[in-house]
């Protein structure tokens, strides 16, 4: 046996005849095949003189029959170069070893990691092998999965150019723009025409240097409040540093954490044009001056969206221009639900006129505020005028009456046919909720803790419905 070295490791330790004497060859084989996969003796011949394996999974690669012949008769052509590098004398091998392959019939070859030992006083030499099948099968795996990654990023590409191409062949001006930084990101070919007049590059530009000084003051509320509020942002008459003019429409969307803008441009001309043919198609030529009313009005169409409003309804909905309002739904800030509103516009149509509704105004900013509603259809047109009265904080009134009321059986019987089953069972369901939960309230001076347990609920479900229902302020006799 070889000698320790002068730094304590011990280097190609080797067998020596009386380790051989002692075990026997075969004891020993098995001896160095509890920490390898793979052991055989070869003598100087190549021949395998003694093998050992302990899994039973490799008999199907006929290990067993190779007793006896040359090793290098047993693997596949591309590997009998390794075995002839691997038992050849003096030689310095690899410290992994030299991988080969052992053929079977009917399933993929066995790969196999060879190392070999040898010292002058032992008549073989030891090759000792770690299979690696799962080796091979997670490298398979690797490949394959790196093939479907860039498959995946091809069609990506694919994508990316595609959905590009039609953004700049839009004939509708786009505009993506950075909200923090107010620069432009992107802007396709009917944009840039639109903004300079020219073809060119807009990315990285400010937005504002764009636009005259007397717009740019507007577009930047205009871009702080898209961004805020989440909701499509209108803006008329906007004039770029060559005079033209034309209208805006803002809109936020979510990007890699931050809010950024699309901004729609439209000639002023154009939309001047739809807008007029909207308002005649609507309207039939008729001219509805609110602006004379004395409280906030508004004139809305049989979907109810909203054709126009005056300056006190604007101050209502706290709204700094006619654009916001302007063909928006009116349930954006009067009633608590569609079936509430349902109810008004059955019975205006029903009724023609229409006085003393109770419903909820509620502005821009999330505040509510009770309101009377007084309405008038005009069947020729399809349009209802409304006008909004502010309540007293004391009337202290409900949007839907209580249930088994006139009124409101009136109101629900009307709606049937017109609105789901369902839905007119979950809101009045909503109003059964509410009464009781405000009553429950009352009953213990406003102890949460108390009122969830008159109400069965536990402290927590409680909290939910007051959220839902808009009580979390709630003072009995308020």
């Amino acid at each position: 046996m070889t000698s320790p070295s002068t730094h304590g490791a011990l280097q190609d330790i080797g067998v020596g005849t009386d380790l051989l004497d002692l075990l026997g060859a075969d004891a020993l084989t098995a001896l160095i095949g509890l920490g390898a996969d793979i052991v055989a003796l070869v003598d100087e011949k190549g021949v395998v003189n003694r093998l050992h394996y302990r899994n039973t999974d490799l008999d199907a690669y006929g290990l067993s029959a190779i007793v006896g012949k040359p090793l290098r008769d047993c693997v596949t052509v591309e590997s009998v170069p390794k075995i002839d590098a691997l038992l050849a004398p003096a030689r310095k091998r690899p410290a992994r070893g030299y991988q080969v392959n052992h053929s079977a019939s009917g399933q993929p070859d066995l790969p196999v990691a060879y190392t070999a030992s040898r010292t002058d006083d032992f008549p073989f030499t030891i090759v000792v092998g770690h299979e690696m099948r799962q080796q091979m099968l997670d490298q398979q795996r690797l490949v394959e999965a790196q093939i479907a990654m860039e498959a995946d990023y091809r069609e990506l590409r694919q994508a990316e150019a595609r959905y590009r191409t039609v953004f700049k062949m839009s004939e509708t001006a786009l505009v993506v723009l950075d909200s923090e930084k107010r620069t432009i990101l992107e802007a396709n070919t009917a944009a840039v025409s639109l903004l300079t007049g020219a073809s060119g590059n807009l990315t990285g530009k400010a937005i504002r240097d764009l636009f005259k000084k007397g717009d740019r003051e507007r577009l930047a509320d205009a871009i702080g409040e898209a961004r805020h509020s989440g909701e499509p942002v209108q803006l008329a008459n906007l004039h770029n540093s060559a005079g033209s003019t034309f209208d805006a429409k803002l809109r936020a969307y979510r990007e890699h954490g931050t809010t950024n803008l699309v901004i729609t441009l439209e000639n002023s001309q154009e939309t001047d044009r739809v807008d007029a043919k909207r308002s005649s198609d609507r309207l039939n030529g008729t001219r509805v001056d609110l602006e004379l009313l004395p409280e906030a009005a508004l004139t809305i169409d049989g979907e109810g969206t909203v054709l126009s409003a005056n300056t006190l309804f604007l101050d209502r909905v706290h709204a700094p221009t006619l654009n916001q309002v302007v063909g928006r739904n009116v349930s954006n800030w009067l009633g608590k639900s569609t079936v509430e509103l349902s109810v008004l516009f059955t019975r205006v149509r029903d009724e023609k006129t229409l006085s003393g509704f109770s419903s909820v105004l509620t502005d821009t900013l999330g505040e509510s505020q009770d309101v009377s509603l007084s309405a008038h259809y005009n069947k020729e047109t399809d349009t209802t005028q409304l006008l909004v009265i502010l309540q007293a904080a004391s009337a202290g009134k409900m949007t839907l009456p209580p249930p088994a009321t006139a009124d409101q059986a009136e109101g629900f019987a009307s709606l049937v046919g017109k609105v789901p089953l369902k839905e007119l069972i979950r809101e009045s369901l909503d109003v059964v909720e509410r009464i009781c939960i405000e009553a429950a309230l009352d009953q213990t001076n406003n102890n949460r803790a108390s009122a969830a347990e008159i109400l069965g609920l536990s402290r927590q479900s409680l909290y939910i419905k007051l959220r839902r229902h808009g009580l979390e302020n709630y003072r009995p006799g308020k």
